[in-house]
């Protein structure tokens, strides 16, 4: 702290003392001088080292405003007036000096460098008044050190008198290091209304000077009408906005830019930015406008997902003096999810997009110019699985991935989903989106998952069914009797058909001879009348035979058949062709023709002709309707004309991939209860159509809750077996005397005939008071009576009693149907699954397992030695087998290379195989060799036919022939479970240039034909020339 200062008054004679102070006293009209005028004996030490004045700042009112600022203007020139001698005021003008300008006087001016510290050392003694725009009065209070211009300001001790007062006597104080008054000096003053004047003398030393007012020049950025204090901070913040853009590395800015007006110096001022998330500050920065034009949020500071909002005010720089502060809009950073929440699908509905746009960049990273979007549904804790323990895949996609570009980051995207028809019915689904990026290279993108979608998924309920059986009954609810002979049209929609051939037979007026669904590209067959055991093959109704567009499932090892069009509508085939079911698709509605009727969910006009002609007949319970049935009679397997009101065909194929995109991020979407046994339950499943690289990738997969319960077969494989074991005569013969013979027994203590009542009796009995139809009894479209008239009828007609064993299966496979389509049933599990009931299920096998197994979920558990899916077989016992299929074998017309053997019942085994025992039989005397027999695995068709491979033979060589014995060969069939094999069935492979066989008579040699090289019984035929010859 510099030492302190002492000042003191000039040393005068004291003669020249009382002349001064005469003349004072004169010009007041006084006797005699002021009291405070005396003398010191001291000379005043003037200080050498002055420590520098810092700036003062000071302080506004909240909220903005005017502002007292710190002066950097300079002084004009003092003008001094020499006092007059007319007249003793001091405030007529002549009496007094004007000092005007004089601002550096300011209480609030520092010491200006360019013109240094004011001294009045050399003022005259007199009267003054001071006139500038920073105040007309010398100060009340005390000024700083180092202000008023001048190292030493002085400044005025009391108050401003009244008018009435005149002059009086004041004191001045000369701020002397800390003490503000560390030297006084006498004023005189007087106001003079408008102004008033002060009565100086000049000070002891320099850098000592009188204030005067208080104002000081508005600093650059700020204005006022006069230029001084007070001053106004006229900038405007109009507005502040976010903006986003990508720096040089590629990486995302989020910038807040304030927009201002109204700046006279841009340099003068400093935007003060408050970054928020939800109101609270995350983050405080600045930026000088003259230098950048935003301010930028560090990235560390934000991340993905946040709802941002910039704050702004505009400050000068150099005081405490701003504009109020504006808020910018929310600014949500990352993707925005434009679609309503909830989304609201229709099952089989058009897609409904998820739309969602990037509020942030895209920027190339190592030529990477996108980022990908993970899709995946997100299941809720209570949610539905299918029999084979995977999730009801309801909602689905194109793809799993999504990308999001450079060039479009800022567009609307659109995600289309669809929940395509599942046959379900009684159950909407609450779902979830979600969206993941999945980015390694961007890493401003990294592990950024968005807000769950929810997703409203509305199902279309579609339960009915026609079944021709011993009856008909139509979609619509209709029960008639169909009693003409011949192929009618059951079904039709468009493409998709359905054919029956209807014959009388011994179990019924009439049965379900064969069967012919019909698609576009293929068609698939089964037949019962031809051979008396269920046949199956496939065709091709287009001139590329690889197309299929029928699944083909074979349930129960053959018994029956489930085929699935393009379009969802499924055709159920049952055991014997007791039954033809169609189960219409939400596709049908309205669309339907044939037997079946109109599905359209009004009985009254299921017996209508087409094309307005009207009913066909009056409608009676039961009863037949001839006219009806007539008009629906089509050719052997001919196709009706096609409409163009056809149904819609849903296939994959025209839809493109459908991805359920399963979240892998749920523990709960596991296989659904462990006590499910999934041993005959398949699925059916795109499988994994795109398989991705990275584990944490979502493939593109999906599956039905659609229950199979059996293999799914190629129409490929069914055309390889009609071309290889069928020929044309074979397609053409049918028996329709063939006594069927139900493999279900029950034993009975009946020796009567069967009457229609007791046959009715024991069907009440047997299948309504069974545990699977009691328990079945509340299941949607369960008939159980139907089931107990058509059992009647064919007990009573066949005197036999296992048909209502054939009914109670057949009831059996109708409910466990109806159970895996109404999620209504379902059951949850203790751990929050919904699934199909498993008591329920466990009532529902064939044949009560043969009491040789368990029935568990719907299926069949054998004991040991057992197998089949009624564990029927014993497979310690060989197996029965009946016939071989095209016996003789002719090479000219097949490849002989395999044989179907048929019997009442097999079982696919892993020990079921075939042996083959090759004779090579002698011209001369017909004897029959033994080259040994062969085992090899036999291939499972059905429960009644399986196929054996047959060696290559030298018959089998379709070109000429060096001896009699390569054109006829003798094999013996057996079928094996392991060791135990059946007798063994002959099969003749010949070749028909040289041979005529039948199974009556040994094979005789065709004399006449270019079979050998060597033939003695070879003649040339007869020519005209030689006949004439």
């Amino acid at each position: 702290m510099p030492p302190k200062i002492l000042l003191f008054t000039p040393v005068v004679p004291n003669a020249m003392l009382l002349s001064v102070v005469a003349a004072i006293c004169l010009l007041l009209g006084v006797a005699a001088a002021p009291e405070n005028l005396t003398s010191t004996t001291t000379a005043p030490v003037i200080p050498k080292n002055h420590r520098p004045v810092e700036e003062v700042e000071v302080l506004q009112p909240a909220g903005g405003g005017l502002a007292i600022v710190m002066p950097i203007s300079t002084p004009a020139t003092l003008q001094f007036k020499k006092s007059s001698s007319s007249g003793t005021d001091p405030c007529h003008p002549d009496n007094h000096v004007v000092l005007r300008d004089e601002t550096l006087r300011s209480f609030n001016q520092p010491i200006d460098e360019e013109h240094g510290a004011l001294c009045d050392q050399d003022l005259d003694p007199g009267w003054y008044q001071f006139q500038s725009l920073a105040g007309t009065t010398i100060p009340t209070g005390c000024p700083a050190v180092n202000h008023c211009g001048t190292k030493y300001p002085i400044w005025l001790r009391g108050e401003m008198p009244k008018i009435e007062e005149g002059i009086i006597n004041s004191q001045g104080c000369v701020h002397v290091d800390e003490d503000c008054c560390g030297h006084t000096m006498p004023i005189l003053l007087k106001n003079c209304t408008d102004f008033v004047v002060y009565f100086l003398q000049p000070t002891p030393a320099c850098d000592m000077a009188y204030c005067a007012g208080h104002m000081v020049p508005c600093p650059l950025g700020l204005e006022s009408d006069t230029g001084f204090t007070p001053c106004q901070f006229l900038v405007q913040l109009v507005d502040v906005k976010i903006s986003v853009d990508l720096n040089k590395a590629n990486g995302i800015e989020i910038r807040c830019q304030a927009e201002i007006e109204q700046v006279k110096a841009l340099e003068t001022v400093v935007v003060e930015v408050d970054w928020l998330d939800r109101g609270i500050v995350v983050h405080q920065q600045k930026y000088m406008p003259a230098e950048q034009q935003y301010a930028v949020i560090p990235r560390k500071s934000w991340k993905l997902g946040q709802t941002l909002q910039c704050r702004a005010r505009v400050r000068h720089i150099s005081i405490n003096t701003f504009t109020p502060q504006v808020l910018s809009d929310e600014f949500f950073a990352g993707i925005k999810i434009l679609s309503p929440n909830p989304m609201q699908l229709i099952e089989g509905g058009d897609p409904v997009e998820l739309e969602f746009t990037s509020t942030l960049p895209v920027g190339c990273i190592r030529d990477n110019c996108c980022i990908q979007l993970q899709v995946s549904v997100v299941y809720p804790e209570k949610t539905y699985f299918c029999p084979t323990g995977e999730p009801l895949d309801r909602l689905g996609v194109t793809d799993c991935l999504w990308n999001v570009c450079k060039e479009d980051w800022n567009e609307t995207h659109g995600i289309p989903f669809r929940v395509r028809f599942d046959n379900l019915y009684h159950g909407n689904q609450e779902l979830e989106i979600e969206l993941r990026t999945h980015t390694v290279e961007h890493k401003d993108w990294a592990e950024y998952t968005m807000p769950k979608q929810q997703v409203h998924v509305l199902g279309v309920d579609v339960s009915e069914k026609c079944v021709s059986s011993s009856m008909i009954h139509t979609f619509d609810g209709l029960v008639y009797s169909h009693e003409l002979r011949g192929n009618f049209l059951l079904y039709k929609n468009n493409l998709h058909e359905v054919h029956v051939d209807y014959q009388p037979c011994h179990y019924r007026k009439m049965c379900n001879c064969a069967v012919r669904v019909q698609a576009k590209y293929s068609a698939f067959v089964a037949d019962y009348c031809k051979k008396g055991y269920l046949q199956v093959w496939s065709e091709s109704t287009n001139s590329d035979d690889t197309l299929q567009d029928i699944t083909i499932i074979q349930q129960n090892e053959g018994r029956s058949y489930k085929l699935v069009f393009p379009s969802g509508t499924t055709v159920v085939i049952g055991p014997y062709l007791s039954f033809v079911n169609v189960h219409v698709f939400a596709t049908d509605m309205g669309r339907t023709s044939g037997l079946c009727g109109s599905f359209d969910r009004d009985s009254s006009n299921d017996l209508d002709l087409p094309n307005g002609a009207g009913s066909a007949c009056k409608y009676q319970p039961r009863a037949s309707c001839e006219a009806f049935s007539r008009h629906w009679r089509v050719g052997e397997y001919q196709l009706v004309e096609v409409t163009e009101n056809g149904q819609i065909d849903r296939s994959d194929d025209e839809e493109g991939l459908y991805c359920a995109c399963r979240s892998p991020f749920g523990d709960h979407l596991q296989p659904a209860a462990s006590n499910m046994s999934l041993t005959f339950l398949e699925h059916e499943s795109t499988n994994v159509i795109k398989k991705r690289s990275d584990d944490d990738i979502i493939a593109c997969e999906s599956s039905q809750c659609f229950h199979k319960n059996g293999i799914e077969m190629s129409e490929e494989y069914l055309k390889f077996t009609a071309s290889e074991f069928f020929t044309v005569k074979d397609l053409l013969e049918t028996k329709h005397d063939i006594l069927l013979q139900p493999y279900e027994k029950i034993q009975v203590d009946h020796s009567a005939d069967w009457s229609i009542h007791n046959a009715k009796t024991f069907c009440q009995n047997y299948v309504a008071n069974s545990l699977a139809a009691q328990q079945c009894d509340y299941v949607a479209q369960m008939k159980v009576n139907d089931r107990i008239a058509e059992c009647a009828s064919d007990v009573h007609i066949t005197n036999d009693s296992s048909w209502a064993a054939v009914a109670l299966n057949n009831l059996k496979y109708d409910c466990k149907t109806e159970i895996y389509r109404n999620l209504s049933l379902w059951e949850e599990t203790h751990d929050g699954k919904i699934v199909p009931p498993s008591d329920l299920l466990s009532s529902l096998c064939i044949n009560n397992c043969s009491g040789a197994g368990v029935c568990k979920n719907g299926v069949c558990v054998c004991s040991g030695g057992y197998t089949g899916s009624d564990c029927s077989i014993n497979q310690n016992l060989p197996p029965v087998i009946s016939d071989l299929t095209m016996n003789p074998c002719d090479v000219q017309e097949t490849s002989c290379k395999y044989v179907v053997v048929s019997g009442p019942k097999f079982a696919e085994n892993m020990d079921l195989r075939c042996g083959i025992e090759v004779f090579v039989v002698k011209d001369r005397d017909h004897t029959a060799i033994s080259q040994g027999v062969a085992y090899s695995a036999a291939e499972f068709l059905s429960f009644q036919a399986v196929i054996c491979t047959i060696p290559t033979l030298p018959v089998h060589s379709v070109g000429k022939h060096f001896n009699k014995d390569s054109t006829r060969a003798l094999v013996k069939v057996s079928v094996c479970y392991g060791k135990q094999c059946s007798d063994p069935l002959e099969l003749w492979v010949i070749d028909s240039r040289c041979w005529h066989c039948n199974l009556e008579s040994p094979c005789e040699p065709k004399l006449h034909g270019p079979c050998f090289y060597y033939n003695p019984y070879y003649t040339e035929p007869a020519t005209k020339e030689n006949k004439t010859r």
